[in-house]
């Protein structure tokens, strides 16, 4: 009996979590929400490892293989996040738009003029 309502507990935690993630992901937080995300979701798998997937009876092996394959997954969202966080901002847009003024610059510089066809040429 105590097994199920230990069960049922995680499974109400579960839930809990997901509504709440579902909550703030109509939020506008800002990076504050990518971290907030991420350790519910942390949270979340490790209380389907250790209760549904039975980690929390067995000792050694299984709980040390959870415990590296969730850090190299924590270090490589890390060095993503760095990477992003440290990419430089690109200085022309792509498409149509009007390009960025530069330092030191009054007005956007002119396009040249459209090249016309050398004399001589047959149209």
């Amino acid at each position: 009996m105590a097994g199920s309502l230990k069960m049922l507990g995680v499974g109400l935690g579960l839930l809990v979590l997901t509504t709440l993630s579902f909550t703030l992901s109509r939020l506008h937080t800002g990076t504050l929400g990518l971290v907030v995300a991420l350790v519910i979701a942390a949270t979340k798998v490790g209380l389907i490892a250790f209760f549904f997937m039975h980690l929390s009876e067995r000792h050694g092996g299984p709980r040390l293989v959870f415990a590296t394959a969730f850090t190299f997954v924590v270090i490589l969202v890390g060095l993503v996040l760095v990477e992003a966080g440290d990419r430089a901002a690109p200085t022309m847009p792509p498409g149509p738009f009007q390009p960025l003024l530069l330092p030191g610059r009054a007005t956007v510089p002119k396009r040249a003029p459209p090249r016309e066809a050398p004399s001589g040429w047959l149209p």
